[in-house]
């Protein structure tokens, strides 16, 4: 898991150019882009807007991804996002897709995310988003896809 400001996503080794193409579609996204999926390069690369109320812990659990990457980034609000190696989770879900779920942990890491702060995060970095910090709030974000 990577934990930086936007602004330094360049002093970083991306293992290809999924990854620079996924920032410039970052660095160019306006507050106001609505809802939905963009398309950056095809199924390689792809963005997801989206707006939610953040949850308690209680309410969620972990997942992880085999195909993809996320690269998460608030713009507007803020959000408690739990982190955890695979690995060491109880898979409840198993893989779908791109995705599985696992049960909550007491070991887990936990990063604040706001505007102006992305966080990446490789397919053996599960991950419970979307998470209320010290309380729940209305939360603008994107997340981008890169194949790996």
């Amino acid at each position: 898991m990577i934990l930086d400001l936007v602004r330094n996503w360049r002093s970083y080794a991306w293992p290809h150019s999924g990854f620079e193409a996924a920032f410039a579609f970052i660095e160019s996204v306006e507050s106001s882009l609505p809802d939905g999926k963009y398309a950056i390069d095809g199924e390689n690369v792809y963005a997801m807007a989206q707006s939610y109320e953040t949850k308690p812990v209680s309410e969620k659990g972990f997942e992880a991804h085999r195909v993809y990457a996320d690269i998460q980034l608030l713009l507007a609000g803020q959000e408690s996002l739990l982190w955890a190696p695979e690995s060491t989770l109880v898979e409840t879900t198993p893989y779908i897709s791109d995705v599985a779920f696992y049960a909550m942990t007491p070991s887990a890491s936990q990063v604040v995310l706001e505007p102006g702060l992305f966080c990446m995060l490789r397919p053996q970095d599960a991950h419970a988003p979307s998470l209320a910090y010290k309380a729940p709030c209305a939360v603008r974000k994107i997340v981008v896809k890169v194949r790996v």
